[in-house]
């Protein structure tokens, strides 16, 4: 039984990375003409969908389905209470928000132009946060490309 359970641990596992890195990998619609992208840039261009850590996390609770589509195609502004400051294994800053569930909290992934502002977070702290993409990944929202507001 134990080895069943390892074998569908290594497999959830594996599946988590897969989809990670497939995400990480599709090219994002405000790409400017150098190859960077900035959502500070494209904020005028695009609608901005404004919402809370904790409203994002229920929203995706009740219909994930409907929730993508109400972000779908616009920036995602989320302000949150700062859980964790952490990195991931591709050693990109992942900033972690308080939900209603503090085993599943809320990651944005930040743009490596803000190491210096991650630097001077501190847990507790109240900020937002603007992302290009989001997705639920096992159950939480996770943000891509994220820049903090100044």
């Amino acid at each position: 039984m134990k080895k069943l359970l390892k074998w569908i641990f290594y497999i959830f596992v594996g599946f988590m990375v897969l989809g990670y890195f497939a995400s990480k990998n599709e090219p994002s619609s405000s790409t400017t003409s150098s190859g960077s992208t900035n959502a500070q840039e494209t904020a005028p261009q695009r609608e901005v969908f404004s919402t809370t850590a904790r409203q994002l996390f229920k929203a995706y609770d009740e219909n994930e389905v409907a929730t993508d589509e109400k972000m779908k195609g616009k920036l995602i502004s989320v302000k949150g209470v700062v859980q964790s400051i952490d990195k991931d294994f591709t050693d990109s800053i992942i900033i972690s928000f308080r939900t209603d569930n503090e085993f599943m909290p809320a990651r944005m992934e930040m743009e490596d132009s803000e190491k210096s502002a991650a630097i001077a977070l501190k847990k507790g702290q109240q900020v937002t946060v603007i992302c290009e993409r989001m997705s639920r990944i096992v159950g939480a929202p996770s943000g891509r490309d994220c820049v903090f507001t100044h």
